[in-house]
């Protein structure tokens, strides 16, 4: 019988090749993140369904507009032809292609739109336009572009980015976006959550007094300002916080002999919270 945990791994780097081949040519690459998943660790009912769910993000483009709210460095690549050139701010890479990466400002306009704010145009080399200001919603995997003076599909001078157009959420806080002439977009979120704290794993330790489970990960990168350890006594059981280290290290001294704990950690910083470490649980014999 194959190995469900190969199958998931198979598929995600799978879904990384593609996804780099679009996105190769352009300096914000959009890409999933690892899933966290170690030789004896436990795959509870939630990790499979947070693995399900990315999965179907990213083969489906799941993404709603409260999810474009914020500051993103945007990658655009004209398509060859007549849209390229080297106005509003584009240049020519080593493939030929013409590029151009800017920060991208998209804020709440109402209660189904957000507001786009930046310096160039997403599709056009040829020609200087002004700073864009457009209105934006999302449709079936659609975005829904219009003019932010008279929110109709004219330019007025305003947003020349005006349409409808493909957009796909290809990783944490990543996604792509088709635009006019043929032109794509890659972008990034600015101050981003940290990564997923890995290799989480868990050692009983005892002495006359006290016995207790001494919990270690390492951090997946360097944006995290604290973590948040969880734990749960049964399967069925609520994951319920037990301590917010800022290191990689938590002693669980409250435990039972008899009992078996099931950890998780998350990293946190102003930004939000990562996906959770692997799972583990622990046996108090």
């Amino acid at each position: 019988m194959n190995n469900p945990l190969a199958i998931f791994s198979a598929m995600i780097f799978s879904l990384m090749i593609n996804i780099d081949a679009i996105a190769q040519d352009s300096d914000v690459v959009c890409l999933p993140e690892a899933i966290n998943i170690q030789e004896g660790d436990v795959v509870s009912a939630d990790v499979l369904n947070e693995i399900f769910n990315r999965i179907n993000r990213l083969q489906t483009g799941g993404i709603i507009t409260s999810d474009l709210t914020g500051k993103w460095q945007c990658t655009s690549t004209l398509r060859p032809g007549g849209a390229s050139g080297t106005a509003n701010g584009y240049t020519q890479n080593t493939l030929g292609l013409f590029t151009m990466t800017q920060e991208v400002e998209i804020t709440e306009h109402s209660d189904f739109k957000v507001r786009l704010k930046y310096p160039h145009n997403f599709g056009q080399g040829f020609q200087e336009t002004n700073a864009q200001d457009c209105l934006a919603h999302i449709v079936n995997g659609k975005i829904v572009v219009t003019n932010a003076l008279t929110d109709t599909g004219d330019y007025e001078g305003t947003c020349y980015n005006t349409g409808f157009y493909d957009i796909q959420m290809l990783g944490n806080q990543c996604f792509r976006m088709e635009n006019i002439n043929e032109s794509i977009s890659n972008c990034k979120k600015i101050n981003l959550p940290p990564a997923s704290p890995t290799e989480l794993s868990g050692e009983i330790t005892s002495n006359s007094n006290n016995t207790s489970i001494s919990l270690v990960w390492k951090a997946g990168d360097a944006f995290h300002e604290s973590y948040e350890v969880y734990r749960k006594i049964t399967v069925e059981g609520e994951y319920l916080s037990i301590g917010i280290p800022s290191t990689e290290y938590l002693l669980d001294n409250n435990i039972a002999t008899g009992n078996t704990y099931w950890y998780r950690v998350f990293a946190k910083n102003t930004y939000g919270v990562s996906i959770g470490s692997n799972v583990i649980s622990v046996t108090i014999q």
